[in-house]
């Protein structure tokens, strides 16, 4: 993976509808030089197919909660908290950390209330966990922005 690999995958992260067209008028290259390209990413496995949902236009919010574990929590209860998480309906990823919060949960929800409610069944009456902060999302940018 060269330079204009890297290029690429940053365009894609942040234009994820861009057509090989798009990319290629960015780029100055060819849009079978970009195909190419994004076929070889795929079959290195950099590059999977991923379904884009816009929750925002569907009408609800996305928020992050951030969670902290009870002190001597073990691991393996740990894992089963976080499968138990991905497996809820309004998750749309969950994430371990390291710090003073161990977890962080993206997952949508119509209204404010609503997330806190789903808080509340989902971490405050589990006895892992021991604190937790929500906020809602208002844009979602690619980590790819950070190393470039």
């Amino acid at each position: 993976m060269d330079a204009t690999d890297k290029k690429i995958l940053l365009i894609l992260a942040n234009n994820p509808e861009w057509t090989y067209e798009e990319i290629a008028a960015h780029m100055k290259m060819t849009s079978r030089s970009v195909g190419y390209r994004i076929e070889r990413l795929r079959n290195m496995k950099v590059i999977q197919k991923a379904h884009l949902i816009y929750y925002d236009r569907l009408g609800e919010l996305i928020y992050a909660a951030v969670v902290k574990f009870c002190p001597g929590i073990t691991p393996q209860n740990q894992e089963l908290a976080v499968k138990e998480l991905k497996k809820h309906p309004a998750t749309i990823q969950v994430f371990t950390a390291l710090g003073s919060f161990g977890m962080i949960i993206l997952f949508h929800a119509e209204t404010p209330a609503e997330a806190q409610k789903i808080l509340r069944e989902n971490i405050i009456s589990k006895e892992c966990f021991e604190n937790y902060e929500i906020a809602q999302i208002t844009d979602i940018f690619s980590i790819y922005r950070h190393f470039y």
